[in-house]
């Protein structure tokens, strides 16, 4: 190590410093090769996301790097004040169920959209239907919510970047059942990706869609704002409510109410019911709750600000090892990406595009069509950009994701932006169709 290099964890990166090297390969990440001085707190953000430590260069940096050395890491003070089993079982490496299946993409990303856009649909149609007689009548139809499950499956094995697609057009609507839907594609996503059987991910997807039941029941202003201790001990009571209707269709030991009895447990004990710490949970209970995690944060309840894909991705990384483990952070973010399908993003350059692809072997340097150019104009024929061709930008400089945006930031509206990507005007026919 030069002399005048110092090892930093990440944490304790602060705008300013030189990065001159990481402890991953410079093409695994979005970074300049040559190193780079810190000038914003995405890139704080985006760094925390690939690395652990980071090596940087003092005499390079424009703050005073050993200043920031004695700051305290993220969770120290909660990990001390547990208990020595708690703490033991927590730092547990995470235990997978072996994965069965190495599922491959079968179909072009525009023909599976065209199948994903009616059948997500037709399962919100069904999913509002079912509620609706949930609420009024008490009874729920789970023979169509085992078959949406079972489509939905369907679809993420032949193509996850179609159904992917369909969470984040649909953003804007926050209906619980709607969320369930959404919930449900990420937790089959990532199942997909741990090469978990087709029976787990259907039980999967049958549990997120049948999660909100009991939330159905409460009170509705316990859905939203902040709660008292009271308040919240009476929300967490929607695990009960739900096991009492899943309950009258699948026996007590059947792996879906398994699944609805564990999925709000946490791998530090904070969670709920029964405050089950790391690998005490169950594991498709754990896959479970982080794809809900996630997607409450990027689709909130009303009242509560949305967060982009990268930074509920950040969110949830810098809970690796606290709320969730390391090892199951890490494999979700593989599963879906830095950048999920659809996600809306800022180059370096200027330009506005959507994330339409993620190559297996290269999901940090997706496939992008640019929608709008540098001056912030829209383009009548779409320019497509793949990182993982490591394009330049008109000066010779690396072109690159600059940051994630939220879909609010674009004037046209998802459903407009679905018309004109995949139908009006047929932009993504370089999608070939197998």
């Amino acid at each position: 190590m030069h002399l005048s290099t110092q090892e930093i964890p990440v944490q304790n990166l602060e705008v300013g410093m030189y990065v001159s090297r990481l402890d991953v390969p410079w093409v695994q990440t979005p970074f300049p090769i040559q190193g780079f001085h810190i000038t914003k707190q995405e890139q704080l953000e985006q760094l925390a996301l690939y690395c652990n430590k980071v090596y940087v260069d003092r005499f390079l940096s424009k703050v005073d790097v050993k200043s920031t050395l004695s700051l305290t890491p993220r969770n120290n003070k909660e990990q001390a004040q547990l208990d020595t089993k708690t703490t033991r079982l927590m730092n547990e490496k995470a235990r997978f169920k072996p994965a069965v299946e190495d599922y491959k993409i079968s179909v072009k990303l525009r023909k599976e959209v065209k199948k994903a856009d009616l059948l997500y649909n037709q399962i919100n149609g069904k999913m509002s239907i079912i509620f609706k007689d949930m609420m009024q009548n008490g009874y729920i139809n789970f023979s169509e919510i085992r078959d949406a499950s079972s489509e939905m499956v369907k679809s993420v094995l032949r193509n996850p970047d179609a159904m992917a697609w369909m969470c984040r057009i649909s953003s804007d609507n926050q209906a619980l059942h709607e969320q369930a839907v959404r919930s449900a594609l990420w937790g089959i996503i990532f199942g997909r990706h741990l090469g978990l059987s087709r029976k787990d991910l259907k039980d999967i997807g049958t549990a997120l869609l049948l999660a909100p039941i009991g939330k159905c029941k409460l009170p509705r202003e316990l859905l939203f704002g902040e709660l008292t201790n009271e308040e919240t001990l009476i929300y967490q009571g929607h695990i009960n409510l739900t096991l009492e209707e899943t309950e009258k269709m699948f026996s007590n030991n059947h792996q879906v109410n398994y699944i609805l009895s564990s999925y709000c447990e946490r791998n530090n004990g904070t969670g709920y019911p029964r405050n089950l710490v790391g690998n005490r949970i169950p594991f498709l209970a754990r896959v479970v709750g982080i794809a809900q995690y996630y997607e409450e944060l990027i689709n909130p309840l009303p009242g509560r600000e949305p967060l982009t894909p990268v930074e509920a991705i950040s969110n949830l990384y810098n809970e690796r090892g606290n709320l969730f483990q390391i090892e199951m952070i890490e494999s979700f973010i593989q599963a879906i990406g830095i950048y999920p399908t659809g996600s809306l993003v800022k180059l370096t350059n200027g330009s506005v595009g959507v994330v339409m692809e993620q190559p297996v072997n290269a999901r940090l340097r997706p496939r992008i069509v640019v929608i709008k150019d540098a001056m912030n104009v829209h383009l009548l024929k779409p320019k497509i950009v793949s990182l993982a061709e490591n394009p330049t930008d008109r000066y010779g400089m690396p072109l690159q994701i600059e940051k994630s945006l939220k879909s609010t930031s674009l004037d046209i509206d998802s459903n407009e932006l679905h018309q004109r990507l995949f139908v009006k005007n047929n932009w993504l026919s370089f999608l070939k169709v197998s």
